[in-house]
């Protein structure tokens, strides 16, 4: 996952009930100190997010999929 990717929250656990199928542009993704990648990633669409319009987000990459064209 790099810079650019177009990418969807595909993981069911516990921030599902707000992300899941939703689409986003990767920002910037690094490996943390444990090997683990993170991205930073702009929603196309605000996401609602108790009660507050979530527009930028970060979580480990194996909560997302590249979306292919």
């Amino acid at each position: 996952m790099k810079e650019g990717d177009v990418v969807m929250f595909v993981d069911k656990g516990r921030y599902a009930k707000w992300f899941f199928g939703q689409i986003g542009i990767v920002e910037s993704s690094r490996v943390n100190s444990e090997g683990v990648r993170h991205c930073a990633v702009r929603w196309l669409q605000p996401i609602d997010y108790f009660g507050r319009n979530c527009t930028f987000s970060h979580f480990s990459a194996d909560k997302f999929k590249v979306y292919k064209k």
